[in-house]
């Protein structure tokens, strides 16, 4: 299955590196660190995908406690904000199914 997604990485990955290059002549330090970590996270994502798709085992991943989960319902300062929310995603390219 993953060959049938190889062009598509094929453009990902090199689109990645193009901006992990970018990031390094921001002249922000903090804005340079954090896109850098970014990218670095996001290619390590789609290699994970990547090998799933072909058929590498997956992993289960830890669900939070509810303790923890309870505790931030308690205390506001703690829980999720909209700023510390994980960024949106986007795909690159048409969403619609191939025609046969």
């Amino acid at each position: 299955m993953a060959g049938e997604f190889d062009k598509d990485f094929g453009y990902l990955m090199p689109f990645l590196d193009k901006i992990a290059g970018a990031a390094a002549a921001l002249a922000d330090p903090i804005a340079r660190a954090e896109l850098t970590k970014l990218v670095a996270d996001e290619k390590a994502r789609w290699a994970r995908i990547r090998e799933l798709l072909g058929g590498a085992a997956g992993q289960a991943a830890a669900a939070p406690s509810t303790a923890a989960a309870r505790s931030n319902q308690d205390n506001p300062q703690t829980a999720a904000s909209p700023a510390t929310r994980e960024p949106f995603s986007f795909t690159v390219g048409s969403l619609r199914p191939k025609r046969t």
